[in-house]
């Protein structure tokens, strides 16, 4: 089991980038003013944190699995599982971030809203993607020539 950043496509690196982009808004950018201070996404969020973490974690299984396999089934079976929990984070998200927001908003809750987002783009996008990268694919099979009927 070797780690190939080739055998990632355009759909997982997209992946890639929206979990980066997710995690870090929710640790490091304000989400909502509160009073005369700021709050991050892990703290005004506090249920729906564990659905983002899942969120993160089903990503980065489907780019290790994806990388480390020759087989497409795990990377792909993982596609669907992050496409959902992308598109149900980003549908959460609209919610709470840009029709009903607990207090004042900022600029980390869009940014995190763009990282699911993609996230959701890059299931979609890696499930599209058919076949096996050129380096994995199998070998040409040696055929040999009909039997001919030694009767005649």
């Amino acid at each position: 089991m070797s780690f190939d950043l080739s055998r990632l496509g355009r759909g997982e690196w997209i992946v890639g980038a929206g979990s980066v982009v997710l995690l870090a808004s929710m640790l490091v950018l304000p989400w909502y003013q509160v009073g005369s201070h700021t709050v991050t996404g892990w703290n005004a969020l506090i249920t729906f944190r564990w659905f983002a973490v899942a969120t993160l974690v089903l990503a980065g299984a489907m780019l290790f699995f994806q990388a480390t396999r020759r087989a497409p089934a795990i990377g792909l079976t993982l596609s669907v599982f992050v496409a959902f929990f992308g598109a149900v984070t980003a549908a959460w998200l609209i919610l709470r971030v840009g029709i009903d927001p607990p207090t004042g908003r900022k600029i980390g809750g869009w940014v995190g809203l763009a990282g699911a987002l993609a996230i959701m783009c890059g299931g979609v996008s890696a499930l599209r993607r058919e076949g096996l990268p050129p380096r994995d694919a199998p070998a040409s099979i040696p055929t040999i020539e009909p039997w001919s009927d030694a009767r005649s």
